[in-house]
């Protein structure tokens, strides 16, 4: 599908400036990022892949918690 998009001349410039230095076409930047947006904006998608959502952590690995006794006490002045 084909329509026609209209910009001001600073987005404009910059896209093609953008374009040239990634080695892609303005069209397929655009592309790119309305793809991007309906992702993560329109369809509900929070941007995380689900490998990231799914994931309910290592079962043999300690809780991070476990550590805060080894934490050291802040000094009474922290910018001192």
């Amino acid at each position: 599908m084909n329509f026609n998009l209209y910009l001001d001349d600073k987005t404009a410039k910059e896209l093609d400036k953008t374009a040239r230095k990634l080695g892609e076409t303005r069209s397929g930047l655009i592309r790119k990022a309305v793809r991007e947006w309906l992702d993560k904006k329109a369809l509900g998608n929070p941007g995380w892949p689900p490998a990231v959502l799914e994931w309910r952590g290592a079962p043999d690995f300690p809780a991070f918690e476990s550590y805060r006794d080894e934490l050291l006490a802040p000094r009474e002045n922290l910018f001192a």
